[in-house]
């Protein structure tokens, strides 16, 4: 027998907190059973499309990325006040990005995390952690380009504190190729493959996500190891929740529950990211983890996916990693 909602998630701890904060409050209150799929992002929009008179998924959580997309092809229904009845307690900028059809369930900030054994001078800006690559001062690790939100979370920062912007990504390219003639500049794709180097001492230092570096740092016993949003900001990487046009109305209890102020704190207190609602309280021995929105630095994705196929093909040209 088929569940009543079914919901599109992240693996690994993500799942895990999602089941227990917003999963089973919503069971429980409900009676209704829910199905989480896991997956990838673009395997659940082409299947969407394909169906989209007969959803196969109610709810999605996806990065901005897919969520734009999901909007341009008229596959989201739009969030009310109406519909969603928490909107006011939402951070109202998180609520704009969704421009109608989602809203921001929790963010990440990309910052750097580094041994500070081998790295004697902290890093505080990343001016510190870009010269630092190029004089060769420590062996670092930044997102390769098969990364997903390369673009917006690595390239946009360097090209940003480096003269370009989203639509002018060359000055970040050669700030990338400045780096690597150090030598000392790695790439990496998969979030594991940074931790196990950062345990092995294959490399010092790594652009890297701050609720991952946290859990590595705390969980992991690394106490050499610190955690840094350089300054002046992270890039920051936002997933939505957006509920799949056509799909039961039963969606909109589930998103009412992953937004309210306890499954938010819930949920921002067992991953260290970041969340929407404005009136969450978080574990207090967490709470100094979690990156405040005012150190995030935000990006025009919409900008960003107009040149997405060129940079990409550009970086490929120059970059090759």
């Amino acid at each position: 027998m088929s569940a009543d909602l079914t919901v599109g998630a992240f693996g690994g701890v993500w799942e895990q907190s999602l089941r227990a904060c917003v999963v089973e409050p919503f069971e429980k209150e409900t009676g209704k059973s829910v199905e989480v799929v896991l997956g990838s992002p673009v395997q659940w929009l082409n299947q969407i499309a394909a169906n989209p008179a007969q959803p196969p998924v109610d709810i999605v959580f996806v990065p901005t990325e897919q969520a734009y997309e999901m909007i341009d092809k008229n596959l989201a229904d739009p969030f009310t006040s109406e519909t969603v009845k928490v909107l006011p307690e939402l951070n109202p900028d998180l609520v704009k990005f969704g421009e109608g059809f989602g809203v921001v369930f929790d963010y990440g900030a990309m910052g750097v995390i580094y041994n500070s054994k081998k790295i004697e001078n902290p890093i505080n800006t990343w001016e510190d952690f870009f010269a630092g690559v190029e004089n060769g001062d420590f062996v670092a690790t930044i997102p390769s380009i098969s990364y997903p939100s390369a673009l917006s979370s690595s390239l946009w920062n360097i090209s940003k504190h480096s003269g370009g912007d989203e639509s002018n990504a060359q000055p970040g390219l050669d700030r990338v190729k400045k780096m690597m003639e150090s030598g000392e500049l790695d790439f990496w794709s998969d979030p594991n493959q940074v931790l196990n180097g950062l345990a092995s001492g294959e490399i010092d230092a790594a652009m890297y996500w701050d609720g991952r570096s946290w859990a590595f740092i705390q969980d992991g016993n690394h106490p050499d190891f610190k955690y840094v949003t350089p300054k002046p900001g992270g890039p920051a990487a936002l997933t939505w929740i957006q509920k799949v046009k056509n799909s039961t109305d039963l969606g909109w209890k589930f998103v009412d529950i992953a937004l309210g102020a306890e499954g938010q704190g819930c949920f921002a207190s067992k991953t260290r990211y970041g969340i929407a609602n404005l009136k969450a309280k978080f574990d207090p021995k967490v709470e100094p983890m979690i990156t405040k929105y005012s150190d995030l630095a935000i990006p025009s994705y919409r900008e960003i996916n107009k040149t997405r196929d060129k940079v990409i093909d550009a970086w490929n040209k120059q970059i090759g990693r």
